[in-house]
């Protein structure tokens, strides 16, 4: 005989299920950890007047669900980086960091990652897609662990004919960068990533893309990140070429796309529903129309920008043209925190005003779409987890905008609180 379900109401001044408005005096019904009914709290009381209930008030606060955080590098945790007064510039930011890459051995791999998880959790992020390059020693995390990881093993390599070259690189003899994909599958969702125009081939991110549709998978890349991207693609000259040069990787064979990096990607059969390009801040009104129409994912990491070039994203232009954004972080190598709550205050703060609804969008529903989460993670509704954040409110707010503000705003701050199963941790 069945146990008797029980289930828990989690009532709120304020409910975000993200896929329709916000629900003022709201609740969330969970039952064995998923969530079964969200709505009015008067309604969902009614709706479920004829099972076991146990009600949880948490009164002047927002239900929302977690954060989905669609580009950080774990490996970069342990660093404990302030914004500049001045931008550092691509080409200081990148030798510095090639210098610190030298003494990630395996066991600060580990720590830093695991410091990075627990920085996520800590300040709201259920699902976070971490960005790793082989070897993968070091990079561990039990399938079942929280936060969510999506993991996306970049391949690298400006020198190499295409992925069957990529694949052994950086792997133990025998292995392959595919099998180990392949081996992790969709349960433990695993999929491919090619760095940039810059540090992978054009026949090396058209395989991977390529890898990668074939299973339905999403894919990512940086672009268009930093002026001296845009000097490499289009005439084939300055840092890049020198940096390229300097570490043995240059292809004497390969010659400039002579046009920017999005109509690159372009014409390198990359641009659809499942990529996942991150950056774009150097892109003008012809390439935001081509993105616009293959309906691929922009991720916008503006306080990295700032940090290393100091441009920033148009993603008023992005919004205007309904193309499909999400908000990350980046990795602590050029940030000071992997908190998505205070990367939305940042575009809130300098970036004109594009509506708190829909920044909440883009660090929780418009992330999980990306990943390909949506089912549990993203959103509060039926079958969804049973895992997801109140925010503290203060004072009388009674417009939707201005309590996504406040829940912005206090996200920040620091006050958030996990709700999981049929208890508030």
């Amino acid at each position: 005989m069945n146990p008797v379900q029980t289930t828990t109401i989690h009532r709120a001044a304020w409910v975000f299920p993200m896929t329709g408005p916000a629900i003022q005096d709201g609740a969330v019904a969970v039952a064995n950890d998923r969530i079964q009914d969200v709505g009015p709290w008067r309604e969902v009381l009614r709706r479920r007047a004829s099972t076991s209930c146990r009600q949880v008030d948490h009164g002047r606060a927002a239900l929302l669900p977690g954060l989905v955080n669609v580009h950080t590098h774990l490996d970069w945790s342990f660093l404990q980086r302030r914004m500049p007064d001045e931008p550092l510039g691509f080409p200081a930011w990148v030798q510095g960091l090639l210098a610190e890459r030298q003494g990630l051995e395996p066991e600060m791999r580990q720590r830093a990652r695991d410091l990075g998880r627990r920085e996520l959790e800590a300040t709201g992020t259920a699902v976070y897609a971490d960005v790793l390059n082989p070897p993968l020693d070091g990079t561990g995390t039990p399938g079942d662990a929280f936060p969510v990881e999506v993991r996306f093993v970049e391949v690298l390599g400006f020198h190499l004919a295409g992925l069957e070259e990529a694949d052994r690189t950086g792997m133990e003899e025998g292995a392959t960068i595919r099998d180990e994909v392949s081996s992790w599958g969709l349960s433990r969702r695993e999929t491919l990533a090619a760095h940039s125009l810059y540090a992978a081939s054009p026949p090396l991110i058209r395989e991977a893309k390529e890898w990668t549709r074939r299973r339905g998978l999403p894919f990512s890349i940086h672009v268009a990140e930093h002026p001296e991207e845009l000097e490499f693609v289009d005439r084939g000259s300055g840092f890049c070429r020198t940096l390229l040069e300097s570490l043995g990787r240059w292809n004497s064979r390969w010659r400039p796309f002579g046009t920017s990096p999005v109509k690159a990607l372009e014409s390198l059969g990359v641009l659809d529903g499942a990529s996942i390009l991150v950056h774009a801040v150097f892109v003008d009104d012809d390439d935001w129309d081509r993105l616009a129409k293959a309906g691929v994912v922009v991720c916008f990491c503006p306080r990295s920008n700032r940090f290393i070039s100091g441009g920033q994203p148009a993603i008023q232009q992005a919004w205007s043209r309904g193309v499909r954004a999400c908000l990350a972080t980046d990795s602590r190598a050029s940030n000071e925190d992997l908190n998505l709550f205070k990367e939305a205050v940042y575009v809130l703060s300098h970036m004109g005003d594009p509506g708190p609804e829909r920044l909440l969008s883009m660090i929780t529903l418009n992330g999980a779409r990306a990943l390909g989460v949506e089912g549990r993670w993203g959103r509060l509704g039926p079958g969804a987890a049973a895992a997801f954040l109140r925010v503290g409110l203060e004072g009388a707010v009674s417009r939707q905008r201005d309590v996504a503000e406040a829940v912005v705003h206090r996200g920040a701050e620091g006050h958030v609180q996990w709700v999981k199963g049929g208890c508030g941790a």
